[in-house]
């Protein structure tokens, strides 16, 4: 992921349309690793900028990784309804293994999207999560943890998005490390669903402390990384990617099980903090899906009409039009050709395409897009 400051341009052109700019002072500090003062320059500004976000409500969320004891490259996201217009570099000072910057950056509160959305909801495949190392789960015998994070979920997709419903596989694991594509578009074509959200649990490890006077111990601390991708189950394609980090009081003794099917468990500390990161995970994926076209397949021909593998569920009504997107290899163009909605159940749909000639071509798997409500 590119780092704040590299994403400055790209956000001129893209929110062109912000009104009233704001104006403010921020100043940044990194350390000088390696006698490296370009580098150390970089992260300044990126931390400059990340306050200049901060200061007007926006979230920024810092990660870096560590490999064989030497720190990797820092990655940042962010999220706000504030964008950098333009930045202008004040003063640039080094203090010993410390580099300072001071920045005038001009902001601008942006309108929101002019879209319609979805108009509906996506149905989105959660097969069970996959564990990047499974020996972290033996404290606590976490062996269902992967199932039990699919199933919460799954459910709070269902229960709070406004833009999607899960279809949980939590029998079904998918190595997707590194994506296999056609498992994609496999697993959609079989659930009827729009994109596959997998997560990845990158680290559950447990920081016990060690016994005082011989016998007593303090609560541990356990770890939660996840890391959450969602893809396009139509062509295969990753359109989302976020990492989620926290850590909460670990209650279980060193010998104890914890029962991922109990209330004790989703009611201690940890239960409670794996819930704040999923509903937080939603929430990402709502935002992301907000503009993003409605999309099923055609199951089934006969004569003039299709069955559609959407259904009530996604917000589909008698009288709805969808457009034919016929495919050319793995991606797919708009035909021009619509269809009107007839019939609908929970999970399916009949439409019709007027005339004969209008169904030439038409063949069992083309993907079919809403047409915008007026």
């Amino acid at each position: 992921m590119p780092t704040l400051a590299r994403l400055v341009a790209a956000l001129l052109a893209l929110f062109s349309f912000c009104a009233t700019a704001l104006p403010i002072e921020v100043s940044g500090e990194a350390p000088i690793v390696n006698n490296n003062e370009e580098e150390a320059r970089q992260r300044a500004i990126d931390r400059a900028l990340a306050q200049a976000v901060m200061s007007q409500g926006g979230m920024v969320d810092f990660n870096q990784a560590s490999q064989n004891g030497v720190l990797q490259q820092e990655e940042m996201s962010w999220q706000s309804r504030t964008q950098v217009r333009s930045m202008e570099l004040l003063s640039e000072q080094r203090q010993g293994d410390k580099l300072t910057v001071r920045l005038r950056v001009e902001l601008a509160h942006v309108s929101e999207p002019n879209c319609r959305g979805l108009s509906g909801r996506a149905a989105i495949s959660v097969p069970r999560a996959e564990v990047r190392y499974r020996d972290q789960l033996v404290p606590g015998g976490l062996y269902e943890l992967d199932a039990a994070l699919s199933r919460l979920l799954g459910n709070t997709l269902s229960g709070e998005s406004h833009f999607a419903f899960a279809k949980v596989r939590d029998d079904l694991r998918l190595d997707l490390i590194p994506p296999q594509p056609h498992w994609i578009t496999e697993l959609g074509q079989q659930d009827g669903s729009q994109y596959v959200l997998n997560v990845i649990i990158d680290d559950v490890s447990v920081d016990q402390p060690k016994k005082r006077l011989g016998w007593f111990e303090r609560t541990a601390n356990r770890t939660i990384a996840l890391e959450a991708r969602l893809y396009d189950s139509f062509s295969g394609e990753r359109v989302w990617q976020q990492r989620y980090r926290s850590a909460a009081d670990w209650p279980y003794k060193r010998q104890e099980i914890a029962d991922t099917a109990t209330e004790r468990f989703w009611s201690s500390e940890f239960g409670e903090e794996l819930r704040r990161l999923t509903f937080e995970m939603v929430a990402d994926v709502d935002g992301l899906l907000t503009c993003q076209p409605l999309k099923g397949r055609i199951v089934q021909l006969s004569q003039e009409t299709v069955i559609l593998d959407l259904g009530l569920r996604n917000g589909i009504r008698p009288g709805d039009q969808l457009e034919l997107v016929h495919q050319q290899g793995a991606w797919g163009s708009d035909s021009g050709l619509v269809m009107t909605v007839e019939q609908v159940h929970p999970e399916s749909a009949r439409a019709r395409l007027d005339g004969a000639s209008a169904m030439m071509g038409v063949q069992r798997g083309d993907w079919v897009q809403r047409v915008s409500r007026r």
